[in-house]
């Protein structure tokens, strides 16, 4: 074997690094040979020992000892320009194309081994000799004659049957090979696995195509191929998939490309740059060509010699990837709008559709096109609730705009036209059921999440107090309007003199904190849910609530303290069985207490009792309005939580 040492570090250890690439090289060998069947020993998810070895035997036809010094071991003999485009015929099989042309894939193993052996079995004799990396790149000259290592077995007879037997030793791997990974690149790099004579084995285990979950694919069907004619390059093939998620591996995303059923691109988008939607649409985009013009034997050869890439700037190769920039665009576009459509008949979006249709024309377009427009950003893909809750958003904004214009329809029409009027105060329902609906379904979800509060003991000051302080719908429905009186609180605090607790910043938080509107206030004192709440408390609210009245007879000036209605309310985990008494006297003067469960309890079956009224109202009026039916799935009918609070050991 004459060889010059520094080409093989260039043909076997930089083309080849990887096992993935080296390994393919030596079943495309198996597949000229005529082999049925490759089986592929390797150790994969651990990592390498110094005794362990990767094996790769098939059943094709094998050599002879005078195939191997004379073409096997001739680096860069063209076995096609000599032999043929075709294989022979063996063992009852068609001929195949042969893939071998630059005659150096045997020399792959050196990527990821020191040593190959190679034992080959035709008419019954052996060849068994061993090619050693160190001893061909030594010397790093042109080597006269390197004479690989003679095994054993060499020149035996025997009753095997043909076939050819690569073994690596020496491997030169540092990282572990992992066994998913490994099978996946590898059914990446061929299309013959789908030939019925021709089956990899990987450990055991057969190598299958297979593919992706696909949203879209183009053409439809598992393992379907599109022909197409492309001027100044032939026919060839293709088919293009599209994922509902991203697709995790980057190295799988875009377009493989095989010539005579090996690869002669990497997964790749033939230079396509994409633009901001585009580069998007890539991420879920995988898809294979068949172009065996790129490797034709009386032309040219386009690809390169580690078959992850090929000479795009060529001719022929260059009116191929116009082809397939022009193809990918294509199919982006069509992408986008088939997840468009996919979008819009998801359930929420086509509820909040059948709504606008009852709306005004205008109105009605104007969501129609927001809608097709939100539908249309690919971005809005890897979380679809937002998608829902975007449409909502819109359709909730759009009527609160519709609530203008039926005022001022209301405001132009004529008292005289009673059928006008009739039509407005009828949508005026409806929409003010739905918005109510839309409220007290978050007023719900806010009981609940002060429900919470209390169980996680949450402290009553400030935190509680700053939450009642900000929603007082909580302790009465009523109290909508109501603010923190804040010079009520001062007056409290100079005659009384209590010091209250302090805070993380040394404030005093005092126990109590006054609400109310013009006419209106109430004492609030929150205690904490396990607190227990008996005479003294009581009494101690009674006299707050007697000196702001005494304060208000006898006020003159201060507007502040000019209230028609003032009381004191406790809001505890628990109330002391000796103060039913007291509690009914002191009604009277509108003092009383409530526990914290009784307390939610009532405000959540409050809100609910007035959106049913709410609904009623609308339905009574337009019972056929689509809209209703959003109402049917506020989701708060039923007993809440809210009013299980445990006060037991808080």
């Amino acid at each position: 074997m004459g060889i010059a040492g520094g080409l093989i570090k260039h043909l076997g250890l930089q083309m080849y690094s990887g096992a993935v690439p080296a390994i393919a090289e030596l079943i495309a060998n198996a597949w000229d040979s005529m082999a049925k069947n490759v089986y592929v020993e390797i150790p994969s998810d651990k990592s390498f020992e110094t005794t362990d070895k990767i094996v790769v035997k098939d059943d094709g036809h094998g050599m002879t000892f005078e195939e191997c010094e004379k073409k096997y071991l001739l680096v860069g003999r063209d076995r096609r320009k000599e032999e043929g485009d075709y294989s022979n015929k063996f063992d009852s099989l068609l001929q195949r194309k042969v893939m071998a042309r630059k005659g150096i894939g045997k020399l792959s193993g050196f990527g990821i081994a020191n040593r190959i052996e190679i034992r080959t079995v035709k008419s019954g004799e052996i060849t068994h000799f061993a090619l050693d990396f160190d001893a061909m790149t030594k010397s790093g000259k042109f080597i006269e004659d390197y004479h690989p290592e003679m095994l054993s077995e060499d020149g035996k007879k025997t009753q095997e049957p043909s076939g050819t037997t690569i073994t690596l030793t020496q491997i030169k791997i540092s990282r572990a090979i992992g066994a998913n990974s490994f099978r996946t690149g590898m059914v990446r790099r061929f299309t013959i696995l789908s030939d019925t004579n021709f089956s990899v084995f990987v450990n055991g285990e057969r190598l299958t195509k297979s593919e992706l979950a696909f949203q879209f694919r183009y053409p439809i069907g598992f393992n379907a191929w599109q022909s197409e004619n492309v001027s100044g390059v032939g026919e060839i093939k293709w088919w293009i998939g599209f994922t509902e998620q991203p697709i995790p591996d980057e190295d799988a995303r875009g377009m493989v490309v095989f010539a005579r059923g090996k690869m002669a691109q990497a997964p790749w988008f033939f230079g396509l740059s994409g633009g901001t939607w585009g580069q998007h649409g890539m991420q879920y985009m995988t898809g294979e060509v068949i172009a065996d013009q790129l490797d034709l034997t009386d032309g040219q050869d386009f690809i390169a010699t580690d078959r992850a890439s090929s000479l795009w700037e060529e001719p022929l190769p260059a009116v191929l990837k116009e082809w397939g920039i022009k193809k990918i665009r294509e199919h982006l576009e069509k992408w986008a709008e088939a997840r468009r459509k996919a979008k819009i008949t998801r359930p929420e979006v086509t509820k909040y559709l059948a709504y606008a249709e009852k709306l005004p024309e205008k109105e009605r377009k104007i969501f129609n096109s927001f809608v097709d427009k939100l539908c249309s950003i690919p971005q809005i893909d890897k979380d679809k609730e937002i998608l829902d809750e975007l449409i909502q958003f819109g359709y909730n904004a759009l009527t609160n705009h519709h609530f203008m214009e039926v005022i001022k329809q209301i405001n132009a029409a004529s008292s005289e036209d009673r059928t006008k009027i009739f039509e407005i105060l009828s949508e005026w329902d409806v929409m003010e059921a739905v918005m109510t609906a839309q409220k007290v379904k978050g007023r719900v979800e806010i009981i609940r999440k002060f429900a919470q509060m209390i169980e996680d003991k949450i402290p009553e000051k400030p935190d509680m107090q700053d939450y009642v302080e900000k929603h007082p719908w909580l302790v009465d429905p009523s109290w909508e309007s109501f603010r923190r009186e804040n010079s009520i609180d001062r007056i409290l605090k100079e005659e009384f003199g209590m010091p209250g607790t302090n805070d993380k910043e040394g404030r005093k938080i005092p126990d109590f904190f006054c609400l109310g509107d013009s006419k209106t206030v109430y004492i609030v004192d929150l205690k904490r849910p396990g607190d227990k709440v008996g005479k003294a408390e009581l009494d101690q609210i009674r006299d707050y609530v007697l000196y702001v009245k005494k304060r208000a007879d006898n006020e003159t000036t201060d507007v502040s303290l000019k209230k028609s209605v003032i009381g004191g309310l406790i809001v505890c985990g628990q109330i002391e069985d000796d103060t039913k008494d007291l509690r009914l006297m002191l009604k009277s003067i509108n003092v009383d207490a409530t526990e914290w469960g009784t307390l939610l309890r009532i405000a959540e079956t409050l809100h609910r009792d007035f959106l049913n009224v709410i609904k009623d109202r609308a339905k009574e009026k337009s019972p056929d309005d689509p809209r209703l039916a959003q109402l049917e799935q506020i989701g708060i009918t039923g007993n809440s939580a809210s009013g299980e609070v445990n006060t037991s050991k808080k």
